[in-house]
């Protein structure tokens, strides 16, 4: 029951996707993925029931289809955190369900007795095929999970030096998709396979839950992490994961700006920054900032790196936080809530907020009007 279960949901779950208004092509990815699972699950059930003599070829179709599991969840992790446009480049990474399907070609074209057959004794004649598979099986779970990780950690590490606030570019459904899919891995080393596919299926009906009751990415326009606006703000080059850890002076040498050039550009910055308060706009960004300063976004970044020793994420925080000491201080803010003063500083959430003064000011908010 829970295998059929998996099943009708897997194929629902990407009838909504493919149905979906203004869906995007992360929501086809997910689409076809949910379409393999389900047949993946389908082919485990024939096997379990004996019903694989009616469907031979089906069933021996699910020994394959997790060499896509892999690859269709890094290409969704990929497109959910990056604007770049999908390539069909990415198809290379079917490569290895194609090739595995295609030293089963004998089998496929064998007539329907022999393929029954060939099922009734365990993959007689297909002893080499069969473990090559396994091995590829088990190599395309480990790789693929370890390229998600590293895709969603590179685009949170830069998150700070491209947005002021993160905490609505939540992409804790990513993480948990790849834990998942990391605990399926798991147990494909160490478990039976009965054990494998009722985790699949759970599997399965979490996605349906979270997916719908948590993030609404079955119904939901667009994006449902970060929203149109803020992948379009993102920057089509972002800097090297390495590059990251560089000292500024090193990170930038490549740079044509100019010292007299930098020290221009901190000038104006923290005039704009004083005069207008840019920052009390919740949503602002890096490219926003550098529009109001007429320059590129990476000579920005490279500014405030190299006069702030800070990224964007902290300077324009701190900036909001001095704001608020500010208004705070004022006899007619006594009437406000600090929560509500923050709200006007540009805080988007009471985390945020909290998280930030107390880096700033070594006190939580209560305990500084304690002070």
């Amino acid at each position: 029951m829970l295998y059929l279960s998996g099943v009708f949901l897997a194929f629902f779950l990407a009838f909504l996707l493919i149905t979906k208004r203004d869906k995007n092509v992360a929501d086809l990815i997910l689409a076809m993925w949910l379409a393999a699972i389900g047949v993946n699950l389908a082919s485990h059930y024939l096997l379990l029931t004996g019903k694989f003599t009616q469907y031979p070829s089906l069933a021996f179709l699910g020994f394959t289809l997790p060499l896509v599991y892999g690859p269709f969840l890094y290409m969704y992790v990929k497109k959910q955190t990056g604007p770049e446009s999908f390539s069909w480049k990415y198809g290379v990474h079917l490569a290895p369900f194609l090739i595995c399907n295609l030293l089963f070609l004998s089998f496929y074209l064998a007539p329907f007795e022999k393929r029954v057959d060939i099922f009734r004794h365990e993959g007689s004649g297909f002893e080499t095929e069969l473990l090559i598979r396994l091995y590829a099986v088990y190599i395309s779970g480990i790789a693929y999970v370890i390229l998600s990780f590293r895709a969603l950690y590179q685009y949170r590490k830069n998150m700070v030096q491209q947005f002021s606030n993160t905490e609505k570019i939540n992409f804790n459904w990513l993480l948990y998709l790849i834990l998942w899919i990391a605990v399926i891995w798991g147990l494909v080393l160490f478990a039976n396979t009965n054990i494998i596919y009722g985790a699949v299926a759970v599997f399965i009906l979490w996605l349906g839950y979270f997916g719908i009751r948590q993030v609404q990415v079955f119904n939901q326009p667009g994006l449902a992490f970060a929203g149109d606006k803020i992948i379009e703000d993102f920057v089509a080059v972002v800097e090297r994961e390495e590059e990251n850890i560089l000292p500024a002076e090193k990170k930038y040498q490549k740079s044509k700006l100019t010292e007299n050039s930098i020290n221009e550009i901190h000038d104006r910055l923290i005039r704009l920054l004083s005069d207008e308060k840019p920052f009390i706009n919740p949503n602002l960004t890096l490219n926003e900032l550098a529009a109001m300063l007429e320059i590129h976004p990476n000579y920005l970044s490279q500014v405030i790196n190299s006069k702030e020793n800070k990224n964007f994420y902290e300077l324009i925080n701190e900036k909001r936080i001095e704001e608020f000491l500010d208004r705070v201080a004022q006899p007619e803010s006594r009437q406000f809530t600090l929560l509500s003063i923050a709200f006007e500083c540009g805080f988007n959430s009471k985390t945020s907020f909290n998280r930030n003064f107390k880096k700033y000011t070594g006190a939580t908010p209560s305990e500084y009007q304690k002070i």
